[in-house]
Parts: C-alpha cells; structure tokens; sequence
C-alpha cells in the first residue's frame, strides 16, 4: 500500500522585518486626514469663488474699498486651493499605493502650506466696509485656518514615523 502525496508546503510568510501587509495606522491616518482636507479645499474653493464675486459686487456699488493689492492676492489664494486640493487627492491616492515620493510630497505639501497660511496671516490686505454692507467673519476664518494648520501639522507628524516610512518604501 502506498501513501497519497503530501500536501504542498505553504508558500513563506514575508521575511523578518518586512514592511507590514496592511497599511500602519498612522499611515491610514494621514492618507485620512488628506481626505479630509481635499474636502475642505473642494468646498473652502467654491467658498472663495463665492466671496471673490461677492466682494466685486460690493465694490461696483461702493460699499467697500478694497485695495489694489487684494484682488491679486485673493486670485492667487484662490488656485493655491485649487492645486493643494488636487495634490492632497494624489498625494492619498499613491501614499495608499507605497510610493515614498508621495509621502515625502505630502509633507513638503504640507509644510509649504503652512508656511503660506503664515503669510497669509502677516499680509493680507485688509478690505474697508464703508456702508456697513459687508460684515467680516473673522472668528470663522480664524477658527478654519487654526483646524487647517492642525490638520497639516498631524499629517506630516503621521508621515514622519517610521512605520509610515517603512510602508512607502517598499
């Protein structure tokens, strides 16, 4: 009598040390968090658009005076959304997929970012209400940019462990 044939062995598991199978938990978070912004960025462009057409009514009747800066200044606001937007999209996209340059472009990304809200912040040409027409947001627009400089600075926190690195470079 003969015995029937083993089985075949299991193929080997990945060898010590490898990269994870499933995407580490910071990694998860940041590609998340990036989501997150482009929807923001979705909405804080469509926002913008709104305000730019507003504010260009408002001054065809004099009800502010907006210096010959600020135009310039909010058009240039306008598309930085824009590409930040659709570089975060990307940037989730192949971070998802390893790739080590998106995770180190996510985080320049970001930094770049907040270094322009900084800016931002420092140089934007203040708009003069002359009729009481237009009222100022101010609490808002603080209140979204402080939630937009955290978010960019827990993404790139998230991107900068090892486990994250270690994902993307395999």
């Amino acid at each position: 009598m003969s015995n029937p044939p083993l089985p075949p062995a299991p193929p080997p598991g990945p060898p010590l040390g490898s990269a994870p199978e499933t995407m580490p938990g910071s990694t998860k978070g940041a590609v998340v968090l990036l989501w997150i912004l482009f929807g923001f960025g979705i909405c804080g462009g469509a926002l913008s658009v709104v305000g730019y057409t507003m504010l260009a009514g408002l001054e065809d009747t004099g009800d502010v005076v907006i210096p010959s800066s600020f135009m310039p200044f909010l058009i240039a606001s306008i598309v930085q959304i824009l590409v930040w937007t659709v570089l975060r999209a990307i940037f989730a996209v192949r971070i998802a997929k390893r790739s080590a340059s998106a995770r180190k472009g996510a985080i320049i990304l970001e930094l770049v970012g907040l270094g322009l809200a900084v800016l931002s912040w420092l140089f934007t040409p203040e708009v003069e209400v002359t009729n009481g027409a237009a009222t100022s947001n101010t609490a808002g627009t603080v209140i979204g940019a402080v939630i937009g400089i955290a978010l960019a600075a827990i993404i790139i926190s998230l991107l900068s462990t090892a486990d994250s690195k270690r994902w993307c470079n395999e």
